[in-house]
């Protein structure tokens, strides 16, 4: 599986190559999004590589992609896996959407609420791994995709930036292969994008990345 992952900032340099030279991203699968980007962004990369997307929101443009409800419906055929396990390809794919509440905005969570989020998705994959079993299925992998990072990992002292707890909980009971997040970047500083937490490789992908999976190996490097 080789995956787009994209989260943030639009990436002027991807889009640079996608329309001078695109076969230097090679073979893409699929394109996933850890929020906080246009939908008119993420339609044009959709558009441009003709490939299947899958995302969560952030704490912006969170109204171009959800009513009144938190029931997203992306017209152009992206699947919103916040909180919702989805098979992808050889992998169980999951997501969690927004941010540490830190204002009256949208889709921000204080961590009591994302607990609940991830305790009721925690059960979710423990009943779909469980009917694989019963019926002899190989075990999947997970990737999750957040937006927020996991709390220590990656993440800042403001509120704002700040990790959820509730993440390291995820990994302890569902022990992810992969967890790629957005949200914390800093064009200026020196940062570790990179780091392993109980067998789980956690990545940040601001603003992109171009990650291989086969089996349990895993590739990264920048588009360019």
């Amino acid at each position: 599986m080789r995956i787009l992952a994209v989260s943030d900032a639009e990436d002027i340099r991807l889009q640079n190559l996608i329309e001078i030279n695109p076969e230097k991203l090679g073979k893409i699968d699929y394109i996933f999004s850890c929020g906080d980007l246009s939908r008119d962004y993420l339609e044009y990369i959709t558009d441009s590589l003709n490939k299947s997307l899958y995302y969560i929101v952030g704490n912006h443009f969170v109204s171009q992609f959800y009513g009144s409800s938190h029931d997203s419906d992306f017209a152009l055929g992206g699947i919103d896996v916040h909180a919702k396990p989805e098979t992808v390809g050889d992998y169980i794919l999951t997501g969690f959407g927004g941010s540490m509440r830190y204002n009256p905005g949208k889709f921000q969570f204080e961590e009591n609420e994302m607990a609940k989020i991830v305790k009721k998705t925690t059960a979710s994959i423990k009943i779909r791994r469980f009917f694989d079993s019963l019926a002899f299925r190989k075990k999947k992998e997970m990737i999750v995709i957040s937006h927020a990072p996991i709390a220590g990992i990656h993440d800042r002292q403001d509120v704002c930036h700040s990790g959820f707890k509730a993440f390291r909980n995820f990994i302890s009971e569902t022990k992810p292969l992969l967890w790629l997040h957005g949200h914390v970047h800093d064009e200026n500083s020196k940062k570790t994008e990179e780091t392993m937490v109980d067998g789980t490789l956690v990545v940040n992908v601001v603003p992109s990345k171009i990650i291989e999976i086969t089996g349990s190996e895993i590739s990264i490097r920048q588009i360019y």
